[in-house]
C-alpha cells in the first residue's frame, strides 16, 4: 500500500505554503467582488493548519504504511484538497489578468472560478472537527516513539546558485583491486590460446559485490586508467540494470561506439549494424548492474554479435549476485574469472567520511569530533555509499552530542548487511528538509542510470511545482531548485559525473546520477505519487493518487491501455520516453491522453514523426513545461 505520509513532506503540505495558497486565493476574490460568506471558510483554513502540520511532522512513515490506513486515507485527501485549490488560483490568475485587459471584473468566467475554489475547500471533508480531533489523538500517542533525530534537518538553504562550486566526486582507496584488475585486462597470454580463437570466445571479468559497495566506481576507475585507454581502441560503457534486453544492449554498445543513435531499430537490423562497427575494433566492454541469472537466451542473443572479432577484446561485468557472472561466463563458454569487492579498509573509509563531513579538508580544525568521527566511520564496515550519506547527514549537524547519539541509536547493531544499508539509507532521507524531500522522490520517475542534465532538471522541478514560490519570482525559484540540487548532491543523493568529449574536443559534459540503492529508496518513498511504466500489466498497477508518470515502451500498449491513462486526473507530469516503430492509431491515442490531463505541469514527450502537439484547443491551463524532441 502507498503512504501518503512518505510524499507529504513538501510544498504542498508546508504551513508556510498552505497559509501563502490560503492569503492569495482570498485577496484574488477580495479585489473583484466582496466575498461574501468565505471569511468563515478562510478562519477555519487557517485554525486548523497548525495541527495539520502537526500530525505530519510526527508521523511516523513506517507506521503509517504498515497500520493506519485511515490516516494514509486523509492525507492523501488533504492533498487532493490542497491542490485542487491551487490549480484554482492558478485559473483565478488568468482570469484577472484578462480581466485587467478586459476590464470585466465582473465577468461570468471569474464568478465561476470563484465558485471553483470555494468548492475546493469545502468539498473534502479533511479539516472536520471529528477527524482533527481523531488524528491529533493519534499524533500523541506517537509523539513519545519518535527520537529527536526524526525532526527533519533544516539546511542553510541561502538560495544561491551553487553549480560552480560542485566538483566530481573524489576516489579513496581502491588501488590495489585496480592493479589487480587492470593487470587481468591487459594481460595477453589468454588472447594467443588457441582455445579462446577456436570457441571465438571474449574473456569476462565480473566485479561481485553488495549494493554501495561501490563496484561501479572502481569500474570507471579502471576505464580512465590510463594503461587501458593504450591497450584498447574503445571502452564501451552500457548501463544495464534490471532490464537486460539484447535489442536495447545492441542499441546503446552502437551508441557509445559511433556516438549516434542507429538508423535500424529491428533486432536482426541492429545485430549486422553492431558487428560492422566492432569486427575490427579491440574493444573493453563494461556491463555495469548487471541482474540476469536466469535466461540463457537473453544472453545468447548478446553475445551472438560479441562472438567474431579481432583478438584481445575483454568484457567487464559488475554485479550484486554471483550467479550473474556464473551464467554469463557459462554462456560465452570462457574461463570463470571474477573479483569479489568487499569494503574500504578502515583508514581509508575515515579518509571518505572526513572528506564529506567537515568543510575544511583538514578536519583537525574539528578535533572534538575526532574520535566519534572514528568510531563512526569503522561501524560503517567500509561501505562507500553508506559513509557519504551518513557524513553528509552529520555534516548539517556540527555538534558533538548529536554524532554520539547517532552512532549508539542508530549504528550499534549495524553489520553492513543490505538490510542495515537500506535502514540507514532511509533515515537519512527522513532527515532531508521537505523541499529537498519532493524534489529526490520526483527522480523516482525516470530510469536507473539516468544522466539528469542540471538545466533540464531545475526547470522541471519549478514547472512541476515542487519549488516553493512563495519566497519570491522566478530567479528565486532558479537558485531555489539549484541550491537543492547542490545539497542533495553534497548528501550523495546523487553524484556529480564529469565526461571529456571526443575528437580532440577539449570541452566537458556535466551530469547527475543517482546510484541505484538511491533510485530504490526514491521508488519506495515516492510510492502512490510518483511511477515509471514500461508496460500493460505495470499500467494496470497504477494507484489512482499518481501525480507525476513516466511510460517507457509505449508502442507496445494497445489503443485501450493507453486510454486507461486518462483516468489519471490528478496527473501533473507526464514523460513518454523514446520508443521506435510506433503506429499511427497509438500516435493518436498518446495525443488524446494529453489533451485530457488538464492538471498537467510538465510535458517531456518524444515525438514521432506522424505525431503533432496538442494544440491551444487542448485547453492545457497550467502548462508550465514542454520539451518535445522527434525521432
Amino acid at each position: 500500500m502507498e503512504t501518503a505520509v512518505l510524499v507529504f513532506a513538501g510544498k504542498s503540505l508546508a504551513t508556510p505554503a498552505i497559509s501563502f495558497f490560503v492569503n492569495k486565493a482570498f485577496s484574488y476574490l477580495n479585489e473583484y467582488r466582496k466575498a461574501e460568506g468565505l471569511e468563515a471558510v478562510k478562519n477555519r483554513l487557517e485554525e486548523n493548519i497548525p495541527k495539520i502540520q502537526s500530525v505530519i511532522d510526527v508521523a511516523d512513515p513506517d507506521y503509517i504504511k504498515d497500520k493506519s490506513e485511515a490516516l494514509d486515507a486523509w492525507l492523501w485527501q488533504l492533498r487532493d484538497a490542497v491542490e485542487e485549490a491551487e490549480d484554482a488560483i492558478d485559473e483565478l490568475e488568468v482570469e484577472r489578468d484578462q480581466n485587467k485587459v478586459s476590464h470585466q471584473a465582473g465577468s461570468s468566467s471569474f464568478t465561476r472560478m470563484k465558485h471553483k475554489f470555494v468548492q475546493s475547500v469545502k468539498h473534502v471533508r479533511v479539516l472536520g472537527t471529528t477527524r482533527s480531533q481523531n488524528f491529533l489523538t493519534l499524533v500523541q500517542i506517537h509523539q513519545n516513539t519518535r527520537s529527536n533525530l526524526n525532526n527533519p534537518e533544516q539546511d542553510d538553504i541561502s538560495f544561491r546558485a551553487k553549480g560552480k562550486d560542485l566538483n566530481a566526486d573524489r576516489v579513496f582507496g581502491r588501488e590495489n583491486e585496480k592493479e589487480h584488475i587492470v593487470g587481468w585486462l591487459t594481460n595477453t597470454s589468454s588472447e594467443d590460446n588457441q582455445d579462446a580463437k577456436n570457441n571465438n570466445h571474449v574473456p569476462i571479468m565480473s566485479i561481485v559485490g553488495h549494493g554501495g559497495i561501490g563496484k561501479t566506481t572502481l569500474a570507471q576507475l579502471i576505464s580512465h586508467d590510463s594503461r587501458i585507454k593504450k591497450h584498447f581502441d574503445t571502452v564501451i560503457w552500457v548501463a544495464v540494470s534490471m532490464s537486460f534486453d539484447a535489442k536495447t544492449l545492441f542499441d546503446k554498445i552502437i551508441q557509445s561506439v559511433t556516438l549516434s543513435k542507429p538508423s535500424v531499430d529491428t533486432f536482426e537490423a541492429l545485430q549486422q549494424h553492431l558487428k560492422k562497427e566492432i569486427e575490427t575494433i579491440k574493444y573493453l566492454l563494461i556491463l555495469d548492474d548487471v541482474w540476469e541469472d536466469k535466461d540463457i537466451s537473453k544472453w545468447e542473443n548478446l553475445f551472438s554479435s560479441l562472438r567474431t572479432g579481432v583478438c584481445g577484446r575483454k568484457i567487464l561485468l559488475t554485479t550484486r549476485m554471483q550467479s550473474v557472472a556464473d551464467l554469463a561466463s557459462a554462456v560465452m563458454r570462457c574461463e570463470r574469472e571474477f573479483f569479489p569487492l568487499c569494503g574500504l579498509e578502515e583508514d581509508e573509509n575515515l579518509r571518505l567520511f572526513n572528506h564529506h563531513a567537515f568543510i575544511n579538508p583538514d578536519p583537525q580544525e574539528f578535533e572534538d569530533f575526532q574520535q566519534v568521527g572514528e568510531e563512526i566511520a569503522k561501524k560503517l564496515r567500509g561501505c562507500p555509499l553508506v559513509t557519504k550519506v551518513v557524513a553528509g547527514h552529520l555534516r548539517a549537524h556540527m555538534k558533538v552530542q548529536f554524532w554520539n547519539t547517532f552512532l549508539h541509536e542508530h549504528l550499534d547493531n549495524f553489520d553492513g548487511s543490505m538490510e542495515d544499508v537500506v535502514k540507514v539509507l532511509k533515515l537519512s532521507y527522513y532527515h532531508l528538509v521537505p523541499g529537498l524531500q519532493v524534489c529526490f522522490r520526483y527522480c523516482s520517475i525516470f530510469p536507473k542510470n539516468h544522466e539528469f542534465k542540471k538545466e533540464e532538471l531545475v526547470k522541471m522541478w519549478i514547472a512541476a511545482g515542487l519549488i516553493s514560490q512563495t519566497t519570491g519570482e522566478a530567479e528565486r525559484a532558479q537558485d531555489a531548485a539549484e541550491e537543492y540540487l547542490d545539497l542533495l548532491n553534497r548528501k550523495s543523493f546523487f553524484e556529480l559525473k564529469l565526461r571529456n568529449f571526443r575528437f580532440g574536443r577539449n570541452e566537458c559534459h556535466e551530469y547527475f546520477v543517482m546510484h541505484d540503492l538511491m533510485h530504490d529508496l526514491a521508488t519506495w518513498v515516492s510510492s502512490g505519487e510518483c511511477a515509471r511504466i514500461a508496460d500493460v500489466a505495470s499500467s494496470k498497477k497504477l494507484k489512482p493518487t499518481v501525480r507525476h508518470l513516466s511510460v517507457a515502451g509505449i508502442d507496445g500498449f494497445p489503443a485501450d491501455a493507453i486510454k486507461s491513462l486518462s483516468q489519471f486526473k490528478n496527473l501533473r507530469t507526464i514523460i513518454i520516453e523514446d520508443c521506435h516503430d510506433i503506429q499511427d492509431d497509438t500516435s493518436r491515442e498518446v495525443e488524446k491522453v494529453i489533451e485530457s490531463l488538464k492538471a498537467l505541469r510538465v510535458v517531456q514527450y518524444h515525438m514521432f514523426s506522424r505525431s503533432r502537439f496538442p494544440g491551444k484547443e487542448a485547453n492545457l491551463k497550467h502548462l508550465r513545461y514542454v520539451s518535445v524532441s522527434m525521432n
